[in-house]
């Protein structure tokens, strides 16, 4: 049970991940299109500028827990290198529980009116010919704080397991 909940857990965040790389080529392919257009045509679609800014929120918002899962994200390293295995899960475990848990329940809460509000209003651009639905990209804001939960779960699981395997080793040693 444990390892189908926590290979579930971290299906999402890869899931996730891939679906960003996908967005990130999007992305690239609309901001060469709107750059040679505007450069050589003086063409300007505003709908294809706001649709690069979405992606690239998109993508940094879709992106965290993957991040995380792949240990990509910043980390202050300055001690935890000279940890024992079993001293970094333990940081790894207090780190999530008291900075990724608390932070990542403050932005769902703390966006759930603004972004109910968006999804009332039927919120679009303020542009004039800018895309419609924006409700959609602040929906976002809170997708990311759940995955960031979910992977903050597996985490904890991972980081649970390796204190585990660490005892043993120190115990047969």
């Amino acid at each position: 049970m444990w390892d189908r909940i926590k290979s579930s857990l971290k299906y999402i965040s890869q899931w996730s991940g891939k679906g960003v790389s996908l967005l990130t080529l999007i992305m690239a392919l609309l901001m060469f299109t709107n750059a040679i257009l505007s450069n050589v045509f003086q063409i300007n679609f505003i709908a294809l500028q706001e649709s690069t800014t979405w992606l690239h929120a998109a993508v940094f918002m879709l992106g965290a827990a993957y991040t995380l899962q792949s240990n990509e994200h910043v980390r202050v390293d300055i001690f935890y290198r000279q940890y024992s295995a079993k001293t970094q899960a333990i940081v790894d475990i207090a780190g999530t529980l008291l900075f990724l848990f608390p932070v990542s329940l403050f932005i769902l809460i703390s966006s759930w009116r603004y972004v109910s509000l968006s999804w009332k209003l039927g919120e679009a651009s303020a542009e004039v010919g800018g895309l419609p639905a924006l409700y959609l990209l602040k929906s976002l804001v809170i997708v990311m704080p759940i995955l960031l939960l979910i992977e903050g779960c597996h985490q904890i699981m991972n980081n649970i397991e390796k204190f585990q395997q660490a005892k043993h080793e120190e115990s047969v040693s």
